[in-house]
């Protein structure tokens, strides 16, 4: 049968019969209707459609991937960010009846700053319901269509009507996706190096005044190109290189996207098991084993990094314990080996106490001290008076909400698409006896994954994504 007329059926019978069971309380929630479909890989599929607003999300150990086409709900604020508000518009329209619907997207990482134009169409929070999504389990594909419940009202047949047409404009093709990385034609580095040395040496000589042990600053490099880029096609080549991380794309029109590939995990809950984590400390990955071995073991050595890393479990074990009624943190420091850099690790579990919801759980746990710093108020406030633009969507978090469980990933090694220009964002954490010329090397490491791709030509006839699991 025709994979369109396979799809159209199920969601007709679903609008014209299976709809009669729905119970009354689903009135105005979100349906779906899920498709078992021939294996698709959901990234490509998204990189051939044609919608303005495109979302994808894939999980650090492959087993989960999704990529949306349009919004049916759009939960999204240029206020202050007030997370019970938040997490109550969210839930308003989830139900446990259908626990694969979702909200996708992203909070801010200062709830108390406006935007500056960049990230204007992201808001302080943003937040899309795709209309149809490809999605994958680790071992099967599906497709499916969500829509709002209201069987009583007039319009009911006629959304479907808009459904199916919409459905018809969607490509199945399993055709390659030819890739050809743009032509980067400048670069400017906010700050350059000179502003870089002058923030680093400042942020440590408040050190004792404002008792601060850390503090994580940021660069924003600006990557011009000759064409527009696209959002999907970039994301490719970075997920076919960089495992073992989150993939994430928001799309919100034709040219501007927030894409990246993290390796940190905020914290996953499901239902009252709460996964959190600690990264912090870097090194370059090489090519040669024995020296890539040695770099490992520098950093497993360093008592810079120890100690940074060192102040990110601490913060975690106090948050979980005053969260939750047990807690199982990781003895020790592992390495997490990534494609460009490796770090200390270390896991995190909880199962919490009644009654707590993610909108106290959240602000508990975000910034981290990897991306911010400690003692926080501290360190977001020297951030917010060193660095010369605002972090928006960099660092924050971003991924998905159900109906009773969350995954949030940390979103750094991320860019910000506009048109033919690519924003990315690179952190470094400060540290008693850091240097600043170390720190801008850090940074470089970190922002590899995107400027290798176009340090050279690159010719991408055929990209599927390929992850081991992440080593825990």
């Amino acid at each position: 049968m025709d994979l369109y007329l396979k799809i159209a059926t199920q969601i007709q019978n679903f609008f014209k019969y299976e709809s009669r069971d729905l119970p009354l309380e689903m009135a105005g929630k979100v349906v779906r209707v899920d498709v078992s479909i021939p294996q698709l890989e959901p990234l490509t599929w998204l990189a051939r459609q044609t919608a303005d607003v495109k979302t994808y999300w894939c999980d650090r150990q492959g087993q989960f991937t999704v990529a949306g086409i349009g919004s049916i709900d759009t939960i999204t604020g240029h206020v202050p960010i007030d997370y019970p508000i938040i997490f109550g518009q969210l839930r308003q329209k989830l139900s446990p009846l259908f626990p694969h619907v979702r909200y996708y997207g992203g909070i801010g990482f200062d709830r108390d700053l406006w935007l500056d134009p960049s990230w204007q169409l992201f808001g302080n929070y943003r937040f899309v319901m795709p209309r149809f999504e490809i999605w994958t389990d680790g071992t099967e594909t599906f497709f499916a269509c969500n829509f709002i419940a209201n069987r009583l009202s007039p319009q009911w047949l006629q959304a479907l009507d808009r459904i199916l047409v919409e459905l018809r404009q969607l490509d199945f093709t399993q055709q390659e996706v030819a890739i050809d990385p743009p032509l980067k034609i400048s670069r400017t580095d906010q700050p350059n190096w000179n502003e870089w040395q002058h923030n680093v040496n400042l942020a440590l000589a408040k050190f004792s005044t404002l008792q601060l042990e850390k503090i994580v600053l940021a660069r924003r490099s600006t990557l011009t190109f000759s064409t527009d880029l696209q959002p999907q096609l970039l994301l490719l080549l970075l997920q076919a290189q960089n495992q073992s991380s989150y993939h994430f794309c928001f799309q919100i029109d034709a040219h501007t996207a927030f894409i990246g590939t993290s390796p940190e995990r905020l914290y996953a809950r499901q239902n009252r098991v709460l996964k959190t984590e600690a990264i912090a400390g870097t090194r370059p990955r090489s090519h040669l084993a024995d020296i890539d071995r040695q770099l490992g073991a520098d950093l497993h050595d360093s008592l810079k990094d120890l100690h940074e890393h060192q102040l990110v479990v601490n913060n975690l074990r106090t948050i979980l314990t005053e969260l939750c009624h047990t807690v199982e943190i990781d003895p020790a420091a592992t390495i997490l080996k990534l494609h460009k850099v490796q770090h200390l690790y270390t896991q995190c579990l909880g199962t919490l106490t009644a009654d707590l919801t993610d909108a106290e759980i959240l602000p508990k746990l975000h910034p981290t001290p990897a991306v911010g710093g400690f003692p926080r108020t501290q360190a977001l406030a020297l951030i917010r008076e060193l660095e010369p633009f605002e972090r928006g969507w960099y660092a924050a978090p971003v991924g998905w909400v159900g109906s009773d469980s969350v995954e949030f990933a940390v979103a750094i090694r991320s860019g910000l698409v506009d048109r033919d220009r690519l924003l990315l964002f690179a952190g470094a954490g400060i540290v008693a006896g850091s240097q600043a010329a170390a720190e801008w090397a850090e940074i470089e490491s970190k922002i590899r994954h995107f400027t290798d791709l176009f340090a050279a030509p690159l010719e991408v006839t055929a990209i599927r994504a390929h992850r081991s699991p992440l080593e825990q």
